[in-house]
């Protein structure tokens, strides 16, 4: 089974499922869940400053339904933050593990056009089995 999870998380509503995924994908296997976030620099024109103080709020924030999920199941999460580009970033960090979990939106039509899929992006470009769990 898989003993290294790297769970994509970015503090949505719809997250909350892979989230859920990937700690019983752990508890199951006895293994270990990395939970990722990735404040996203997008591809700006103008230089933006990022506050590692907001940063960190904000990771905070979107890390707290991770560690109480993981605590109540009795896994062990590691969490990381990384300032970039989601999906690539995501998809390169993916090579050092078993199994990616990310969760979808479920966009369709013109605005997954126009704003893109993180989750088709590392379903496509991972380097590790890719779960991706609906909302």
């Amino acid at each position: 089974m898989f003993q290294k999870i790297l769970l994509a998380v970015d503090g949505t509503e719809a997250n909350r499922l892979a989230v859920s995924k990937a700690v019983g994908m752990a508890k199951e296997s006895g293994g270990k869940v990395t939970a990722v976030f990735v404040e996203d620099v997008g591809y700006r024109l103008n230089p933006v400053y990022f506050s590692p103080l907001d940063i960190d709020a904000t990771a905070r924030r979107v890390f707290s339904f991770v560690r109480s999920e993981a605590d109540s199941q009795g896994v062990e999460v590691e969490y990381k933050v990384l300032i970039g580009h989601a999906a690539k970033d995501i998809a390169a960090l993916s090579r050092d593990y078993d199994v990616l979990v990310c969760g979808t939106r479920g966009r369709t039509g013109v605005k997954k056009l126009m704003l893109g899929s993180v989750s088709g992006y590392l379903a496509e470009r991972s380097r590790c089995a890719t779960v991706v769990v609906g909302s």
